[in-house]
Protein backbone atom coordinates (compact mmCIF):
# COMPACT_ATOMS: atom_id res chain seq x y z
CA UNK A 1 0.00 0.00 0.00
CA UNK A 2 1.51 3.60 -0.92
CA UNK A 3 1.17 6.56 0.82
CA UNK A 4 -1.31 8.05 -0.89
CA UNK A 5 -3.57 4.78 -0.15
CA UNK A 6 -2.53 4.73 3.29
CA UNK A 7 -4.07 8.26 3.63
CA UNK A 8 -7.49 7.17 2.20
CA UNK A 9 -7.51 4.80 4.67
CA UNK A 10 -6.98 6.85 7.31
CA UNK A 11 -9.71 9.47 6.32
CA UNK A 12 -12.14 6.95 5.23
CA UNK A 13 -12.02 5.12 8.49
CA UNK A 14 -11.56 7.47 11.26
CA UNK A 15 -14.63 10.14 12.44
CA UNK A 16 -12.55 12.96 13.72
CA UNK A 17 -9.98 15.15 12.61
CA UNK A 18 -8.09 17.99 14.52
CA UNK A 19 -7.74 21.12 13.07
CA UNK A 20 -4.94 23.05 14.23
CA UNK A 21 -5.10 27.49 13.25
CA UNK A 22 -3.58 30.29 14.72
CA UNK A 23 -5.52 32.72 16.88
CA UNK A 24 -4.72 36.43 16.84
CA UNK A 25 -1.61 36.56 19.34
CA UNK A 26 0.17 33.98 16.77
CA UNK A 27 -0.42 31.10 19.24
CA UNK A 28 -1.82 27.96 17.42
CA UNK A 29 -5.77 26.25 18.92
CA UNK A 30 -6.37 23.03 18.05
CA UNK A 31 -9.98 20.96 18.20
CA UNK A 32 -11.78 18.30 17.01
CA UNK A 33 -13.64 18.73 13.79
CA UNK A 34 -16.10 16.47 11.91
CA UNK A 35 -14.31 16.36 8.47
CA UNK A 36 -14.97 14.13 5.21
CA UNK A 37 -12.48 14.07 2.30
CA UNK A 38 -12.84 14.48 -1.42
CA UNK A 39 -13.12 10.85 -2.93
CA UNK A 40 -11.16 11.22 -5.97
CA UNK A 41 -8.93 13.72 -4.42
CA UNK A 42 -7.33 12.68 -0.89
CA UNK A 43 -5.69 15.93 -0.55
CA UNK A 44 -8.78 18.00 -0.12
CA UNK A 45 -10.86 18.01 3.04
CA UNK A 46 -13.94 19.18 4.30
CA UNK A 47 -15.41 20.54 7.60
CA UNK A 48 -18.21 22.81 8.54
CA UNK A 49 -18.84 25.21 11.12
CA UNK A 50 -20.87 27.66 12.57
CA UNK A 51 -19.84 30.81 11.21
CA UNK A 52 -19.35 32.71 14.21
CA UNK A 53 -17.39 30.19 15.71
CA UNK A 54 -13.41 31.12 16.44
CA UNK A 55 -11.84 28.64 14.18
CA UNK A 56 -13.73 30.87 11.10
CA UNK A 57 -12.56 34.10 12.03
CA UNK A 58 -8.62 33.03 13.00
CA UNK A 59 -9.06 31.28 9.05
CA UNK A 60 -10.00 35.04 7.63
CA UNK A 61 -6.60 36.20 9.09
CA UNK A 62 -4.68 33.19 8.25
CA UNK A 63 -5.48 30.06 6.59
CA UNK A 64 -2.80 27.76 7.24
CA UNK A 65 -3.81 24.94 8.36
CA UNK A 66 -2.26 21.71 10.46
CA UNK A 67 -4.23 18.37 10.86
CA UNK A 68 -3.93 15.03 12.54
CA UNK A 69 -5.86 12.30 12.09
CA UNK A 70 -5.21 9.53 14.80
CA UNK A 71 -6.82 7.11 16.80
CA UNK A 72 -5.83 6.41 20.42
CA UNK A 73 -3.67 2.87 21.53
CA UNK A 74 -4.52 1.48 25.15
CA UNK A 75 -1.36 -1.81 24.75
CA UNK A 76 1.46 -2.08 23.32
CA UNK A 77 0.21 -4.79 20.57
CA UNK A 78 -1.93 -1.48 19.27
CA UNK A 79 0.38 0.94 19.73
CA UNK A 80 2.36 -1.44 16.75
CA UNK A 81 -0.28 -1.06 14.57
CA UNK A 82 -0.88 2.56 14.87
CA UNK A 83 -1.18 4.48 11.03
CA UNK A 84 -2.09 8.19 11.50
CA UNK A 85 -2.30 11.15 9.08
CA UNK A 86 -0.23 14.75 9.97
CA UNK A 87 -0.81 17.40 7.20
CA UNK A 88 -0.35 21.11 6.51
CA UNK A 89 -2.15 22.96 3.90
CA UNK A 90 -4.88 25.84 3.21
CA UNK A 91 -8.09 26.14 4.31
CA UNK A 92 -11.09 28.30 2.08
CA UNK A 93 -14.74 28.67 2.57
CA UNK A 94 -16.42 26.96 -0.13
CA UNK A 95 -17.80 29.78 -2.66
CA UNK A 96 -19.19 27.57 -5.72
CA UNK A 97 -22.31 26.08 -5.58
CA UNK A 98 -21.41 22.94 -7.59
CA UNK A 99 -18.42 22.27 -5.03
CA UNK A 100 -21.00 23.20 -1.98
CA UNK A 101 -23.64 20.62 -3.23
CA UNK A 102 -19.94 18.13 -3.57
CA UNK A 103 -18.75 18.36 -0.30
CA UNK A 104 -22.44 18.49 1.50
CA UNK A 105 -23.05 15.05 -0.55
CA UNK A 106 -20.11 13.42 0.90
CA UNK A 107 -20.62 15.52 4.42
CA UNK A 108 -23.82 13.45 4.82
CA UNK A 109 -22.93 10.25 3.53
CA UNK A 110 -20.03 9.94 6.31
CA UNK A 111 -22.42 11.66 8.91
CA UNK A 112 -26.11 10.80 8.36
CA UNK A 113 -27.30 12.27 11.47
CA UNK A 114 -25.91 15.74 10.59
CA UNK A 115 -29.25 16.14 7.95
CA UNK A 116 -30.89 16.52 11.10
CA UNK A 117 -29.00 18.84 13.05
CA UNK A 118 -31.50 21.81 14.29
CA UNK A 119 -31.04 25.18 13.81
CA UNK A 120 -30.90 27.40 10.40
CA UNK A 121 -28.36 26.08 7.59
CA UNK A 122 -27.34 29.62 6.81
CA UNK A 123 -25.47 29.86 10.02
CA UNK A 124 -22.79 27.02 8.70
CA UNK A 125 -20.30 27.59 6.70
CA UNK A 126 -18.18 24.62 4.81
CA UNK A 127 -14.30 24.91 4.43
CA UNK A 128 -12.10 23.16 1.85
CA UNK A 129 -8.21 22.29 3.36
CA UNK A 130 -6.19 21.98 0.46
CA UNK A 131 -3.09 19.40 1.62
CA UNK A 132 -0.06 20.53 0.61
CA UNK A 133 2.20 17.81 2.88
CA UNK A 134 1.23 14.96 4.56
CA UNK A 135 3.57 13.11 7.01
CA UNK A 136 1.77 9.10 7.63
CA UNK A 137 2.88 7.41 10.89
CA UNK A 138 2.74 3.29 10.48
CA UNK A 139 4.42 1.32 12.96
CA UNK A 140 3.39 -1.58 11.08
CA UNK A 141 6.02 -1.00 9.19
CA UNK A 142 8.00 -0.28 12.59
CA UNK A 143 7.66 1.31 15.58
CA UNK A 144 7.52 5.18 14.38
CA UNK A 145 8.23 4.97 10.30
CA UNK A 146 7.06 7.64 8.81
CA UNK A 147 6.15 8.22 5.13
CA UNK A 148 5.69 11.67 3.27
CA UNK A 149 4.28 12.70 0.56
CA UNK A 150 3.59 16.15 -1.34
CA UNK A 151 0.56 17.33 -3.03
CA UNK A 152 1.69 21.04 -4.49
Amino acid sequence: MDTREKVKKVFENHMLMRLATIDEEGLPTVRSVDFVADTEDESIVYFMSFKLANKVKELQNNNNVHILVDEDANSMEELSQLLYVRGSGKAYPIQSPGEMQKSMGLYFEKYPFLKDMPGDPSMMIMFKIELEKVTVTDSRVNFGHTEEHYYR
